[in-house]
């Protein structure tokens, strides 16, 4: 009985110390993952560096000074600032604004108001970028969303969207404004690793450089289309404006079509047929435009108000064929460290099954013997 015991003893404890590296293996996994944990994925962008507060005063340009304290606004006042326009932040995810003015040191005339929105992630803060941004306007080619008019400067930093307002039209003025632009980019530290995957799904041939949007509630004015980008083509001498929407399963992005398609019948559109027999049942005449909707995958696409039937088809061809290698993407792989726990795990259940039947094996023979 004693040598049964001991054997026992021996096993337990050898399945004990398994299971304490298990758990020690499992603990590393997670410290692992969560220093490379990317909350970009759900829209959230995690805080990092000093306060935006310590920044701002760092930010003036040579030969410029701040001229007022830093003024922060939040939901409840923001329309003191920005009247008018704060509903279209707050509705698009907005935290905080931080404003602070600059002046020349030589010219008094001279003056300069940045504001910084804080979106809390990118995607809002491309939103409101995108929905106000102006018609011929020159990108900014060394920011990732950005672009000036003839008298300042307009771009995305992280979730932060940035803009001045000029106390004139001034070359001295413009040149200040971004090198303070250039300071934010350098100074204000934000989650660069961030980035919006549905930009990459547009193809690119005949893209309007820079002409992306994205609506977060109510694109076209149908409630049903949320998180929808846009972007524009060339084709000869027409414009012509592609859209998506990541719903989240197939039978979501197909319902959505569907009321898409009846809202469009329902205020003035008549089905017409289609050039290209794969769109069958999804053109729409709407007052002498080309609607196009479809639903692919988890994608509701399609294209919007084109003057070109035959343009609009081919663009919409070409959108639901990039969409579909996207809905049929591998899943992404197991990190290897989770793969080695479960065999580990496996092993472990494997010897602790075998360790019982030995014990039992003999308990059986010694209370035979």
């Amino acid at each position: 009985m004693g040598l049964v015991q001991r054997r026992a003893k021996q096993l337990e404890s050898a399945i004990s110390i398994c299971l304490v590296s298990i758990l020690v293996l499992i603990a590393l996994a997670v410290f692992i993952r969560q220093s490379d944990y990317d909350m970009g994925r759900f829209g959230i962008e995690t805080a990092v560096g000093e306060p935006i507060t310590a920044k701002l005063r760092s930010l003036a340009p040579a030969g410029f000074e701040t001229l007022s304290e830093i003024e922060v606004y939040h939901a409840e006042n923001l329309f003191e600032k920005i009247n008018g326009k704060a509903p279209l932040y707050i509705e698009s995810g907005f935290e905080k604004l931080f404003t602070q003015r600059f002046i020349s040191k030589d010219r008094e005339s001279l003056w300069m108001e940045l504001f910084i929105f804080d979106m809390a992630a990118l995607r809002n803060a491309f939103s409101v970028y995108s929905v106000q941004r102006r018609a011929d306007v020159e990108i900014l080619p060394d920011m990732q969303f950005g672009y000036r008019t003839s008298d300042a400067p307009y771009f995305v930093h992280g979730k932060y969207y940035v803009e001045f307002i000029a106390s004139s039209k001034s070359d001295e003025l413009l040149k200040a404004m971004i090198a303070a632009a250039q300071k934010i980019q350098t100074n204000l530290a934000v989650d660069k690793a961030a980035q919006i995957p549905e930009l990459s799904l547009f193809p690119q041939e005949d893209l309007v450089a820079g002409s992306f949007k994205l609506y977060l509630a109510s694109a076209f004015a149908f409630q049903g289309l949320t998180d929808t980008f846009t972007a524009r083509y060339n084709f000869g001498d027409q414009t012509i404006t592609a859209f998506l929407s990541r719903r989240p399963d197939p039978q979501d992005a197909q319902l959505v079509a569907k009321s898409y398609h009846n809202f469009l019948i329902e205020n003035g559109g008549v089905a017409k047929p289609a050039i290209n027999k794969t769109l069958e049942g999804k053109v729409v005449d709407f007052y002498d435009t080309t609607e196009i909707v479809s639903a692919t995958g988890p994608f509701v696409a399609g294209i919007h108000e084109a003057e070109n039937q035959e343009a609009a088809e081919k663009l919409a061809v070409k959108l639901v064929n990039k969409l579909s290698e996207a809905a049929i993407a591998p899943p992404p792989r197991v990190p290897v460290v989770f793969v080695i726990i479960g065999v580990i795990i496996i092993i472990v259940i494997v010897a602790a099954i075998i360790a019982w039947a030995k014990r039992k094996k003999l308990s059986y023979r010694q209370s035979n013997d």
